[in-house]
């Protein structure tokens, strides 16, 4: 089964995504750098030609409370790697929840073009497009962050929103970590949720064989069941 182009799926916001064969069109194009946002393990056995490893799972730097580290720790590290800030950054993993951590990642430090390659590796292998054991280097840039603070919900934040109208605190975890009963690949000191929170695992706005991002009108109704609606304040954990 084909997913229906990103284009015809009717998103607000379709340049958020990435076509694996826009992708593979592009592979050479050196105003693009590709990331492969999983564990150092699994990049290691196999990535994308070209890509570069940031972990979405620890590799982002963070201030000591959890919230999103100064701007120039994020841009010394994402420098290294070789992103400028001019360039379109591709973000992959199996797909899971990580790719969008890091995406994300660069949307809050201001970065302009940054896309999430839907179906991630999975769809790329299925479909026998390359795969390579090579580590790139490329030259070190010298990347300035500007943080969208807008995007981000702080901790003095969500204290300030809890049990406001109209917000939402939408706990994308699994069932067990949301009802306090699993601990999760990195628990938090206590288990459950903040209260009031919403359900609504990631995992369930992906399709389950061909692993792309469910349709706009799809993803609308299962985010009207749990309350989530466009004019609430959307604040994710």
């Amino acid at each position: 089964m084909n997913p229906l182009p990103i284009r015809d799926r009717g998103y607000a916001n379709p340049d958020l995504l990435a076509e694996t064969d826009w992708l593979a069109d592009r592979l050479s194009d050196s105003n693009l750098l590709v990331i492969d946002a999983r564990f150092p393990k699994g990049y290691a056995a196999g990535h994308i030609p070209g890509a570069v490893n940031l972990n979405g799972f620890g590799a982002i730097p963070r201030a000591d409370n959890g919230d999103m580290a100064e701007p120039d720790e994020f841009g010394t590290l994402v420098g290294s790697l070789g992103v400028s800030e001019d360039m379109t950054v591709v973000v992959y993993d199996d797909p899971s929840q990580m790719a969008g951590m890091v995406a994300w990642a660069f949307m809050y430090y201001g970065h302009s073009d940054v896309r999430i390659l839907d179906g991630g590796l999975a769809k790329w292998t299925t479909e026998g497009r390359p795969i390579s054991t090579e580590v790139p280097e490329y030259p070190s840039t010298q990347y300035i962050a500007k943080p969208v603070e807008s995007v981000y919900c702080s901790l003095e934040h969500a204290k300030s929103a809890a049990n406001k109208p109209n917000t939402v605190f939408w706990d994308t975890r699994t069932v067990g970590e949301f009802e306090g009963t699993e601990k999760g690949w990195d628990p938090p000191p206590r288990l459950g949720r903040i209260p009031g929170a919403v359900h609504l695992h990631w995992e369930d706005m992906i399709d389950p064989d061909i692993k792309t991002l469910m349709p706009a009108n799809e993803l609308s109704a299962l985010l009207m069941s749990r309350g989530i609606t466009p004019e609430s304040e959307i604040n994710t954990y």
